[in-house]
């Protein structure tokens, strides 16, 4: 899949990134960090899907279209992290959101005019990844970073009769704005944390994988 291919190369290029680590100022290697957060997960479309049946003289007979989407929805997430080096964190996520799909029936051979039906979902995300720091190019005080990893993905159909899980690959980045920080305590420091990410999933009951845009903020911890 060339979605695939762009994941790994751009995940590789991020792990390649920055082998001054000796000049980077961020916080010390063996930190555990924690956030939580809210952010926003874009929506999908399906594209458009016929169903035909086949007549007696053999030429298809078109029952309905469909053009299903995923909407957008708000999610929520926590994060653990732990910092291998100076520069590089590795990190476990959990993501919970409930978009809506829609699917927009037109050309009923029985009912004139279309209509829209409507399924919640609960989707489930747990990924991990690396977070490669970018200090060198701090900014008003913003530190920015780079990530990317891969994941499991859990969703939930209606009255939950329906499961359907897949996986997911993502790249992305962000900043940190640097709340507080202390020599002593059981808090070290603190932060504000801002992701951009492209999440790409690939679930078992679809045929090509879709590609969803997501953004949030998270408060960091750090012991």
């Amino acid at each position: 899949m060339n979605f695939r291919r762009l994941i790994w190369v751009a995940f590789v290029m991020a792990l390649g990134v920055g082998r001054a680590e000796a000049q980077t100022a961020s916080q010390p290697a063996g930190r555990l960090e924690v956030s939580f957060g809210a952010g926003w997960l874009g929506g999908a479309s399906f594209g458009e899907q016929p169903a035909d049946l086949r007549g007696a003289s053999g030429s298809p007979y078109r029952l309905f279209e469909s053009e299903t989407s995923l909407r957008g929805t708000g999610l929520f997430e926590a994060r653990a992290g732990f910092a291998l080096t100076r520069r590089y964190t590795v990190e476990g996520r959990a993501a919970m959101s409930k978009p809506e799909l829609q699917a927009v029936v037109s050309s009923d051979a029985e009912v004139a005019g279309s209509f829209t039906a409507v399924e919640s979902i609960d989707q489930y995300i747990f990924d991990a990844g690396v977070l490669v720091r970018l200090d060198e190019l701090e900014s008003f005080g913003l530190k920015p970073f780079a990530i990317g990893g891969f994941g499991y993905v859990r969703q939930l159909h209606g009255d939950q009769q329906l499961v359907e899980t897949g996986h997911l690959f993502y790249v992305g980045g962000g900043v940190t704005c640097p709340l507080f920080s202390r020599a002593q305590g059981f808090i070290r420091s603190g932060s504000i944390r801002g992701d951009l990410r492209l999440n790409v999933l690939s679930l078992d009951l679809d045929e090509d994988s879709r590609s969803q845009g997501s953004v949030s903020a998270s408060l960091v911890l750090t012991f």
